[in-house]
């Protein structure tokens, strides 16, 4: 019998995404290529969109200033603190959501906090004409921008600009910025009747159990291969200590994902669709893997059977097992899949799982497999 659906932010997050919705996540260091593939993995969401070409264009320029804004700022003298800096972006129907944070140093907030406040209470005429005198007196700050791209995204977003400092040391504080643009007005787009789930108070406490967590990225929307691409992409931007294990994390999250593209297919509205979570979480040196998808009732007493035998057996009898099945042309599926073969070889561990009631068709299938780096 399957387990309740647990109340869990993971599965918040999946159960509040519908087929033409984003939530994305990473946590990190942030550089001009990991820049690029986390504008990438946003972008093609957009550009699918039913959205006018200029709309488009104000929500990608929002999250470009977003980004450059940690880049700019984000600051490296303490390891540990710079980690913390995250960039996450939702769309729940017509509404995307952008929120940044970084640390700062505690004696940057008094004036940024009265910049911050003067941007919010400015007009839409007010804001262009500051954004002009800017542009014209030419005095740009040593880390860039002269305020520029903060007074960007209140003008592109046509909303304030939630912000919250919460300080985490005697010299050190952790900056929250929050921005929305609802779409709905657009012309092409339609409408949709939305709880805005998304508040700046839900992302602040999702960041807090991120942390709790020492969750690296989270990626949840429709599967594809060109998802899959970017998201490896992101990973393989990475530093780790050594080349081997960062291709082992690959190739595990390579079966991981082609198992929901693949596996998770469900019908919505008449389309067909492969919903699904994916995230990295740490500790120390072991690396867990996870993945999240939908999977037919009738389906899973086979997929429980074939993971329970799959775990059952030594690394030696699952090599034995890949090469027979390898080689099998005979239709014979009595054995585990040949991806969850390959899942159990290159983690060189168990992989855990569990299922959750959804309705009467579906459950949800939850998978972990656990890489341990030895490098370290």
């Amino acid at each position: 019998m399957n387990e309740k659906l647990e109340h869990n932010f993971v599965f918040d997050l999946i159960n509040s995404t519908k087929p033409d919705d984003l939530n994305y996540i990473y946590r990190g260091e942030f550089n001009s290529d990991i820049t690029n593939y986390i504008l990438s993995l946003a972008e093609k969401n957009i550009i699918e969109s039913k959205l006018q070409g200029r709309t488009k264009k104000r929500v990608f320029h929002i999250m470009v200033e977003s980004i450059q804004n940690i880049t700019r700022h984000q600051d490296f003298s303490d390891e540990n603190l710079a980690q913390t800096a995250f960039f996450s972006i939702q769309k729940q129907g017509p509404i995307f959501y952008v929120t940044t944070g970084n640390i700062i140093n505690n004696n940057e907030i008094p004036p940024l906090e009265a910049k911050l406040k003067k941007l919010n209470n400015l007009s839409p005429e007010e804001l262009t004409k500051v954004y002009l005198e800017i542009l014209n007196d030419g005095q740009i700050s040593s880390k860039g921008g002269a305020g520029l791209g903060l007074i960007e995204i209140v003008r592109k977003s046509g909303n304030r600009l939630d912000y919250d400092f919460v300080q985490i040391s005697d010299t050190k504080s952790f900056i929250y910025m929050h921005s929305f643009i609802d779409t709905s007005q657009d012309k092409e787009a339609t409408p949709i009747n939305t709880n805005k789930i998304y508040t700046f108070n839900y992302i602040k406490s999702l960041h807090q159990q991120i942390i709790k967590e020492n969750i690296l990225l989270i990626y949840s929307n429709i599967f594809e291969q060109n998802s899959l691409v970017r998201l490896i992409s992101v990973l393989q931007s990475q530093k780790y200590n050594a080349l081997a294990f960062k291709k082992r994390i690959i190739s595990a999250m390579v079966e991981l994902l082609q198992n929901i593209i693949l596996h998770g297919r469900i019908k919505i509205d008449g389309k067909t669709f492969s919903p699904g979570i994916f995230y990295i979480s740490k500790k120390q040196n072991i690396f867990y893997l996870n993945a999240v998808n939908y999977i037919r009732n009738e389906k899973i007493k086979t997929l429980k059977e074939k993971l329970e035998t799959l775990n059952s057996l030594t690394d030696k009898e699952v090599e034995g097992l890949y090469n027979e099945h390898l080689f099998d042309f005979s239709g014979n599926h009595r054995n585990a899949g040949l991806g969850l073969i390959e899942l159990r070889m290159k983690s060189k561990n168990t992989i855990d799982f569990k299922f959750f009631e959804h309705n009467n068709k579906f459950s949800l299938f939850y998978m972990r497999v656990k890489l341990i780096d030895n490098t370290q």
